[in-house]
């Protein structure tokens, strides 16, 4: 029963330090940004994940068998920590980046084939108006190929002539996405992007999930995980 015990007392170690990185993957979403989560940013937050482990299973050794807060213990309880989770965490690191990878390429190669395929064009005036004065932007909705956002800007790129040009507006995302709303075929797929999605013509994957290739640009979107089934819907229905 006691070695029950302190195996529950140290799980709640894990839980605890579980719940507090979690929070702060809410509180800083653009440092935990899907779209830049690779194999190496895995890793890393994993070891801080186990370090901090080590010392809350430290200070419950401290507060529990009045073990001393000493240089030595830190290295003992960070080796025992370690020892226990290291290889499982890059494991499983290593394998779910894989799997998703995986996931994403075979999907997005179904995806490829509703993009690829001929699609109607919708022409309509659209009028983006920024937050400065007479800062309007015209476009046939044909012309645009998707929107970012940056901090407080919002930037279009679009294409006039089959050049691709962008231009940077004083707004918010959110505007953005309620101007083109009566336009169908705009889609916001990602937290700061909204793409014309009878401009993509492939879609390809990744760990990190779809990205949406656009006809005459360099650039990709990205789509957000949370996403993938909405812009599977809506590309098969373009």
């Amino acid at each position: 029963w006691i070695f029950a015990r302190y195996c529950l007392y140290f799980g709640l170690v894990t839980a605890a330090t579980t719940l507090i990185f979690n929070g702060i993957c809410r509180l800083f979403p653009t440092v935990f940004d899907e779209e830049k989560w690779v194999v190496w940013k895995e890793v890393l937050f994993n070891i801080v994940f186990i370090v901090c482990i080590g010392c809350g299973n430290m200070l419950l050794a401290h507060f529990t068998w009045k073990t001393p807060l000493t240089p030595r213990s830190f290295l003992v309880w960070q080796g025992l920590t370690f020892a226990v989770g290291i290889f499982p965490t890059l494991i499983g690191a290593s394998i779910g980046q894989m799997r998703l990878s995986k996931k994403y390429m075979t999907e997005a190669a179904q995806l490829s084939r509703h993009a690829s395929s001929p699609q109607a064009v919708s022409h309509r005036e659209v009028v983006l108006a920024g937050d400065n004065q007479n800062e309007t932007l015209r476009l046939d909705a044909a012309q645009i190929a998707w929107l970012s956002a940056a901090d407080n800007y919002v930037q279009v790129f679009y294409f006039e002539n089959d050049v691709l040009k962008s231009r940077m507006l004083r707004a918010t995302l959110k505007k953005m996405e309620e101007t083109l709303s009566d336009s169908p075929q705009f889609f916001r797929c990602h937290r700061t992007y909204v793409v014309n999605l009878e401009k993509v013509t492939e879609v390809s994957g990744n760990a990190q999930g779809y990205r949406l290739h656009i006809a005459g640009a360099d650039n990709t979107v990205p789509v957000s995980r949370n996403l993938n089934d909405a812009i599977r819907q809506k590309l098969a229905a373009i």
